[in-house]
């Protein structure tokens, strides 16, 4: 994603969902940051690169296009790395002082939602779309898989919250991400398709 259209994206999702996220919590403010977010995004494209040339010995060079999955996941650990949602009722006592247990995972869930943001525009611009009977909800949103105890917590719950431990135990890794979403995708779009199925069983009968 070149710098124009990663601004384009800024602008129009990722900044609309901190700031939507920061106007719903309180003492948390976004504190714009579109270089910062870009340079890491760039810094995770990299990383990702060269993490499947290390798996794939055909691969010569870092001259790798990217699909939807693996930019968005690039996004999401850009945005966790950079964070954009701070946590004002924090004592002032300069950047070293921050906590990611004061962020209430927020900054991940904005970076997962982001990331979300970013694969349907992708799914979006694919000829197939999401699916051609999709309803109009399942292509702005995404079907999650339902938990054991989805009355504690949801799939996306689960997700925001593994990546919060993960980063804090050790780091992000974007190609586990790009994976992540390559199988919500998946999912998404065998219940469209199961649900699609249904509706023509249910109309011949």
């Amino acid at each position: 994603m070149l710098r124009q259209l990663f601004e384009s994206f800024y602008r129009g999702n990722i900044e609309k969902i901190a700031q939507e996220i920061a106007d719903k919590t309180e003492n948390i403010t976004y504190i714009a940051n579109l270089n910062g977010v870009y340079e890491e995004y760039l810094n995770q494209k990299t990383a990702l690169k060269r993490l499947i040339k290390s798996v794939n010995e055909q691969t010569d060079n870092l001259e790798i296009l990217l699909d939807g999955h693996k930019v968005a996941a690039c996004i999401t650990c850009a945005i966790i790395r950079v964070h954009l949602l701070v946590d004002t009722s924090c004592d002032d006592e300069g950047e070293s002082s921050y906590s990611l247990d004061k962020s209430n995972r927020l900054n991940e869930q904005l970076a997962v939602l982001s990331g979300l943001s970013c694969l349907l525009e992708y799914m979006k611009a694919d000829d197939e779309f999401l699916c051609p009977e999709g309803t109009d909800t399942s292509k702005t949103s995404f079907v999650f898989p339902k938990t054991k105890y989805e009355d504690r917590s949801k799939y996306l719950d689960s997700l925001i919250r593994g990546l919060y431990y993960s980063n804090i135990v050790s780091n992000i890794n974007p190609l586990l991400v790009s994976h992540i979403f390559f199988m919500i995708e998946q999912f998404h779009r065998k219940c469209i398709e199961l649900d699609d199925l249904k509706k023509q069983i249910y109309s011949n009968n």
